[in-house]
């Protein structure tokens, strides 16, 4: 019966286990490899905020222009994991900011709110209107009314939206509220006006442990299936399911470790084409592996002790993630040759940073 590689139980059946999350483009799968329960129990602990309440998840996204399910912005966070939002003007909804290639974006969009103007529902219009614009675009826009709306608020930013177009655009809107007996709510602002403070937490639990998985699913991927089950991984697991720290002793920088100073061995990878990085490398006795995701900084994980016996060979993996028509990717991969993956083991070795 197999195995689940977080929990270690017997299971009827296994899921396959994105090793890269999907949110960022990455179709690389760990098949059949842990369990419903397992899944959710990670998404429910850390998985979920980090894919859908952080900031750096939302800036590799943005910074690659990959877009949500229903081909929305991707959205910046708070601190606190909340949606960024600003207030445009007394009397009117909060407005979720988005993420765009680098910058700030507020996008035009509708939304319906109850009669206390407590926001119930967001929908976002498409970065291109054919004209004429009529009510009919509102009605394919709100797929899903909530019983409770009262009112429909259309916002835009006056930055980008050319005066001819926003007359278009309210006739149609408060043509459609009318007909669906909603009182329309409209607003136009200057983002020059508005300032935000984004906040990237980088020692946060939740990225740590989300960036941990990666490292652990990623070597479990280049081991014999015996070996998966190793005792040697058990910290790492242990951290990954329940959370449960590292010995104190473990590793001074455990679970994570944020790469501070210049990246290992910068020639041999300035020399490819890459999106992302995943590296699994024997230091001493132990096993590291190393992750890269877009301009957002290299991490180091330490996956285990090792005993006297070599479970790994060292490998590096580089992924080119390409764009293919409306929000389809191809994720290309490519494994370092010999000479290249020593090159960078020794700069790792010499920069003190383990």
């Amino acid at each position: 019966m197999p195995k689940c590689l977080l929990c270690h139980q017997d299971k009827a059946s296994l899921t396959d286990e994105h090793i890269i999350p999907a949110a960022l483009g990455s179709d690389l799968i760990l098949s059949k490899s842990t369990c419903e329960d397992c899944q959710r129990r990670c998404n429910k602990s850390f998985e979920g905020r980090f894919l859908k309440g952080s900031n750096f998840v939302s800036l590799i996204r943005s910074l690659l222009g990959i877009r949500g399910r229903r081909d929305e912005p991707i959205y910046g966070f708070d601190k606190h994991g909340n949606p960024l939002t600003v207030v445009v003007q007394p009397g009117f909804p909060p407005i979720r900011v988005g993420l765009a290639h680098g910058r700030l974006e507020r996008p035009m969009q509708v939304i319906l709110t109850d009669d206390t103007l407590n926001a119930g529902a967001y929908y976002f219009l498409p970065d291109t209107l054919e004209r004429p614009v009529t009510k009919s675009l509102f009605e394919r826009l709100v797929s899903d009314m909530p019983s409770n709306a009262t009112h429909a608020a259309f916002w835009a930013d006056g930055d980008y939206l050319a005066v001819n177009h926003w007359h278009d655009i309210i006739e149609a809107f408060v043509s459609w509220c009318d007909s669906r007996k909603l009182t329309a709510l409209t607003s136009k602002a200057s983002s020059s006006n508005v300032r935000i403070n984004l906040v990237i937490d980088w020692n946060a639990e939740y990225i740590r442990r989300s960036l941990t998985k990666i490292c652990y699913m990623y070597t479990m991927s280049r081991l014999s299936y015996s070996d998966r089950f190793s005792p040697l991984f058990e910290h790492a697991r242990r951290y990954i399911l329940e959370g449960k720290p590292y010995p104190a002793d473990y590793w001074k920088h455990a679970p994570v470790l944020q790469w501070d100073g210049p990246k290992p061995a910068q020639d041999v990878m300035k020399s490819r084409k890459l999106t992302y990085f995943l590296a699994c490398l024997n230091i001493g006795n132990s096993i590291f592996s190393l992750i890269w995701l877009t301009k957002m900084g290299l991490f180091a994980v330490k996956v285990c002790n090792l005993s006297n016996r070599k479970v790994c060979e060292d490998r590096i993996t580089v992924y080119l993630l390409e764009k293919k028509g409306n929000n389809n990717y191809i994720m290309k991969e490519d494994d370092l040759d010999v000479e290249d993956i020593e090159k960078f083991k020794i700069s790792v070795k010499s920069s003190g940073q383990l």
